[in-house]
């Protein structure tokens, strides 16, 4: 697809991985409208060409309306809580599958046929003895297993292929590691905190970090190449300590504790080499990406 003059859909537009994906999307010149609940959250992405059109997960009417003229939807919109309690199940199973089954069912009645889905390397079994592909074993999410979130995005995946064969859309899912950039409330923000410590010391396993910046600019890719419709993508970063990742924010930043790593002979290792031949996947370094998200989101922004 030719992204010049085609109008693209963005649910969750004004969530940290959202606003990063309209910004490809203009820059690849598409118009961007931005699905969300309140536009006012990102506001400053109007001032920058998205259009915004409200519109709850849990509401196939509104979804259907906000995507009605579009050439795509990208399905980015999802819930993420770091806690396994009854009310996180109820809450990630909402959004994350009601608003899946939702979103799907509005492109569909919008007459809207290219669907990419935001899924997660987090459905995958974890290994530390091997290399996660795109057919590597992946969790039970109707078992829930793994927990709210990567339970409910397994299920969720699962259904979207589903709905896209019976319904005739075309579908692509990328498949991300651990996601950090601006505006970051899961990654960069609690790292942020951590740079008020004069020293660190942090028992360290290596872990994929991957840049939403990146993950963005896949998107577009998947959406250029339709050879891309029916495949799922890992778009992961390549494997950091997280005590190296921790230094390089420190010297991103220009001033923070005193890191010292403990190295631990565990990886969690992600095969992107398919996203890089097909979708010109790119994983950029943290210093690169560091550099970019501080100039825009400053630690002082979570004091």
């Amino acid at each position: 697809m030719d992204l010049k003059g085609k109008t693209i859909a963005v649910t969750g537009a004004s969530g940290m991985i959202g606003v990063y994906i309209c910004r490809s999307l203009l820059r690849a010149g598409a118009t961007v409208v931005g699905v969300v609940r309140n536009p006012e959250k990102a506001a400053f992405l109007a001032a920058e060409g998205v259009t915004f059109r409200k519109a709850d997960l849990a509401d196939t009417a509104a979804l259907t309306r906000a995507f009605d003229g579009c050439d795509a939807v990208i399905a980015n919109a999802a819930m993420y809580v770091a806690m396994k309690s009854m009310s996180a199940w109820a809450e990630h199973e909402k959004a994350n599958l009601d608003g899946t089954r939702n979103v799907f069912d509005a492109a569909h009645k919008a007459g809207v046929k290219r669907v990419v889905q935001i899924s997660t390397f987090g459905i995958y079994k974890w290994s530390i003895l091997r290399t996660l592909n795109e057919e590597s074993p992946q969790l039970d999410g109707k078992r829930r297993q793994g927990g709210p979130y990567r339970a409910s995005k397994q299920a969720s995946e699962h259904m979207a292929w589903d709905m896209s064969a019976s319904l005739g859309l075309d579908l692509t899912t990328l498949r991300p590691t651990a996601v950090y950039g601006a505006r970051d409330d899961n990654t960069m923000r609690p790292i942020y905190k951590l740079l008020r410590l004069p020293v660190l010391p942090l028992p360290s396993i290596s872990f994929p970090f991957v840049y939403a910046g990146d993950v963005a600019d896949a998107v577009v890719g998947a959406l250029r190449n339709d050879a891309s419709i029916g495949q799922a993508y890992n778009v992961g970063g390549a494997g950091h300590q997280v005590a190296d990742f921790l230094k390089a924010v420190v010297n991103a930043a220009g001033h923070g504790p005193k890191v010292l790593g403990l190295p631990m002979p565990v990886r969690i290792r992600i095969d992107n080499s398919k996203a890089e031949r097909d979708i010109g996947f790119r994983n950029r370094s943290p210093e690169e990406a560091l550099a970019e998200i501080i100039a825009e989101d400053p630690p002082r922004s979570a004091r």
